[in-house]
């Protein structure tokens, strides 16, 4: 199930805050070799301090934290525009509260080899972009943009969800990196209840939302 809450929220959710940074620090450090900062064994950064809403993909019979992701809007500052524009040839200036930015998408393979939907695949991942996809349309959001590497093309494809790209780049490391654009829609969040079999809310609970930073 997915449990999201915004940053000023993050108080309330102290176990849950915790262990997405330090599942953050293991994907992005550990296991993809990126050069992200990790105190204490959590990876934080400055975006969140900017009230992002964060989506957490919680195991139900254990309570374990499977998968993370970060939402941003886009009026604000972004990792766009603060970090990945200068790798970019492509212009991609995008400023409008109906996009959101992804970033820091995590899975915990640990977790998700036991965590499968009814058609086989990995219960996590859909949980995250279904609950994306869920959030967003409740916010009136539109598109979200976000930043992904080669590998990740066929896992959004075999979801049911694949981006439009609008810009790639050789300069960020040994592969190409993508930023695509999703269109966030009750047509995509089908799709990827066709391709999971998942088909109720993957929301543990529908809450407002408060603008997002």
């Amino acid at each position: 199930m997915i449990r999201y809450f915004q940053g000023r929220e993050a108080h309330n959710f102290p176990y849950e805050t915790d262990e997405m940074f330090r599942l953050r620090a293991r994907q992005f450090r550990d296991r993809l070799n990126w050069n992200v900062k990790v105190e204490a064994g959590c990876e934080i950064d400055e975006f969140d301090r900017m009230n992002p809403l964060y989506l957490v993909s919680v195991d139900e019979e254990s309570g374990e934290v499977a998968g993370c992701l970060r939402f941003l809007s886009t009026t604000g500052p972004t990792m766009m525009k603060r970090v990945f524009d200068q790798y970019f040839d492509q212009p991609f200036d995008i400023e409008t509260p109906l996009v959101w930015e992804c970033t820091r998408f995590s899975v915990e393979p640990l977790i998700a080899k036991r965590r499968v939907t009814p058609t086989g695949l990995c219960k996590t991942t859909f949980e995250l972009m279904q609950g994306g996809c869920e959030v967003a349309m409740m916010a009136g959001v539109e598109q979200i943009v976000g930043i992904f590497d080669r590998f990740m093309v066929r896992i959004y494809r075999r979801a049911g969800w694949a981006p439009e790209i609008i810009a790639s780049t050789d300069r960020l490391g040994s592969d190409t990196i993508f930023i695509g654009l999703w269109d966030v829609s009750s047509a995509s969040l089908r799709s990827m209840r066709d391709r999971s079999g998942v088909m109720d809310s993957v929301l543990e609970e529908e809450r407002p939302l408060k603008a997002v930073a």
